[in-house]
């Protein structure tokens, strides 16, 4: 795990998260998740392309995705995590990994994602063979968490 590769996810999900919801994660204790691992019930995936290769897998309760939905509409009531709230949270992970992608350019790095895919469900299992998996714990109020794990390799 190299630090100068798992700092620009971080500044950049603290930054869109900040400027797009208002709310404001603290980050918790980085580890390495062990393979394989569960995922909660909110899952984007977005693949790394360029001078690394890998994925990125942000997963979140269905509480917290209706809060962060909630405030990207602008404090629009969200209950449940309907099309428009799943969509919201795609484009909330796509602009993390975008912000991601231009702080990676800015160190003459260059890298390109995927469009993201969401994935909803219980008891979800992930499996990422001859991977090591770095998790970026963000924890918010009321002691939700989004966890953003990172896999990836030099090319």
């Amino acid at each position: 795990m190299k630090v100068e590769y798992i700092n620009p996810f971080i500044e950049a999900s603290r930054n869109v998260i900040a400027e797009t919801t208002g709310l404001n994660p603290v980050l918790g204790k980085i580890y390495i998740k062990d393979i394989p691992y569960m995922a909660n019930s909110v899952v984007v995936m977005i693949g790394i392309t360029g001078a690394i290769q890998g994925s990125v897998i942000i997963s979140l309760k269905r509480t917290l995705a209706c809060k962060i939905a909630s405030a990207m509409m602008g404090g629009m009531l969200v209950p449940e995590l309907d099309e428009i709230a799943k969509s919201a949270i795609a484009e909330l992970c796509n602009m993390i990994l975008g912000n991601t992608s231009n702080i990676f350019y800015k160190n003459n790095m260059d890298i390109d994602i995927t469009p993201p895919t969401v994935l909803t469900g219980e008891n979800m299992q992930f499996s990422i063979a001859k991977s090591v998996i770095v998790c970026v714990p963000l924890e918010f109020c009321d002691e939700e968490r989004m966890e953003i794990a990172i896999t990836y390799k030099e090319k």
